[in-house]
């Protein structure tokens, strides 16, 4: 059995109902599983709302103060911590079934963010178009290895002299483009030890890009001039905020693989 963590992160009150939905959901993806809840407790409203949702629900939690209000730090350390397989999400997924039984033949398995082949134009640099690398979403992840997996992450620290970062995203400029290695896990570092969520997999749980953070994601949008897909991106918060999740099927095709 999957020992289970949510990581709960929101920016204001405002923005709280786009964050936990994956709580709101959980007894739907994950049914008789007490999950471990994680506080960043960034403000009032959230810590009154995650608290309840753990009375309510027989749930563990747990709050972050200090540094380990980051969310990053929060991920490391849970898979620092862990020698069961184990399952780490944020509050931005939405689950339609079961997911307990989800196969895992690697050390680890995700939803796999394709590369990008075009690039979409920089802010900082507007002659200059972005490509960024492959990497599988922080939003959910199924580690049937965290032993194993932990280790090579300080092989690599090992090995690149203690500048590697798993949570640091690096840049390369080069011939009109950058090129960026996004933080996490990303596709080419954890090729062999990684698998892909199959078709089946993905029709169980959709995600909202951004969650409780959705405004970021906005400004991203808008000020990069993809406008129609940030009026896509809020159609689905709004889903959200309503708590019609039969309207959120399609937000993560729509906001990452389009």
């Amino acid at each position: 059995m999957w020992n289970v963590h949510i990581i709960i992160d929101t920016n204001s009150a405002s923005e709280l109902a786009t964050g936990v939905t994956s709580l709101k959901t959980f007894a739907t993806g994950f049914p008789g599983i007490k999950p471990t809840v994680h506080d960043t407790a960034r403000h009032g409203e959230q810590m009154r709302y995650v608290k309840q949702w753990c009375l309510d629900n027989d749930a563990v939690y747990s709050r972050s103060l200090g540094a380990f209000k980051n969310s990053d730090v929060i991920y490391s350390e849970i898979m620092r911590r862990s020698t069961q397989p184990t399952v780490i999400m944020f509050g931005d997924c939405v689950f339609y079934q079961d997911m307990r039984g989800t196969v895992v033949n690697k050390w680890f398995k995700g939803f796999r963010i394709p590369s990008t082949d075009k690039g979409t134009a920089s802010t900082v640099f507007p002659d200059y178009k972005v490509i960024k690398e492959s990497y599988f979403g922080e939003h959910l992840l199924f580690i049937k290895e965290p032993v194993k997996g932990w280790a090579k992450v300080q092989s690599m620290i090992d090995e690149f002299d203690s500048f590697y970062r798993l949570w640091s995203p690096s840049y390369v400029i080069r011939d009109g483009y950058i090129y960026e290695e996004p933080k996490g896990l990303t596709y080419p570092v954890w090729k062999t030890e990684s698998e892909s969520f199959s078709a089946d997999d993905l029709t169980k749980y959709d995600t909202i890009k951004g969650g409780g953070k959705y405004t970021m994601i906005q400004k991203e949008l808008i000020d990069s001039g993809q406008t129609a897909l940030a009026t896509t991106h809020m159609t689905y918060v709004n889903a959200a905020i309503a708590e019609d999740w039969p309207s959120i099927v399609g937000a993560r095709t729509a906001m990452y693989l389009t």
